[in-house]
Formats: C-alpha cells, structure tokens, sequence
C-alpha cells in the first residue's frame, strides 16, 4: 500500500496542472488583453474612416463647385 501511494503522489506532482487561482488570474488577464487590443484597432479604425469621409466630402463640395450650370436648350418645332 505503501508503494501506491507514493506512486500516486509522485503521479500527482508530475501531472498536477498549476494552481486554478494562477489560471483564472492569467485569463482575467488574457480578457483585458483582448478588451485593450479591441479598443486600440476600434479607435484606429473609427480615425481612419473619419478622415476618409471628410475627404470624401470635400471632394463632393469641389466636384458640385467645379460642376458648369448646364445649357437650357430651346424646343424644337416640327414642322
């Protein structure tokens, strides 16, 4: 009986996982590594298509600005 249970203790330490509080810490702090990454590219990303519509825009304003006033044609008569 002897021998067993020290062959399950050496089992136990060989194959034991890390205590379960270092785990649920290192994933809380996988979490907010992912919150914090999501954040950054969302903020990133709005600033990017921000400037992108107000480049837009001010093409749209140059472009009606830039537009000649069209010729008012007369109506032809048949005859």
């Amino acid at each position: 009986m002897n021998n067993t249970s020290q062959a399950e203790r050496r089992a136990n330490s060989v194959f034991r996982s890390e205590s379960p509080r270092h785990e649920k810490g290192s994933a809380m702090g996988l979490i907010k590594a992912d919150a914090t990454a999501v954040q950054q590219k969302t903020a990133r990303l709005r600033a990017l298509r921000l400037e992108r519509e107000a480049a837009d825009a001010g093409k749209a304003a140059d472009a009606k600005t830039e537009a000649s006033p069209k010729k008012k044609t007369r109506a032809r008569r048949s005859a």
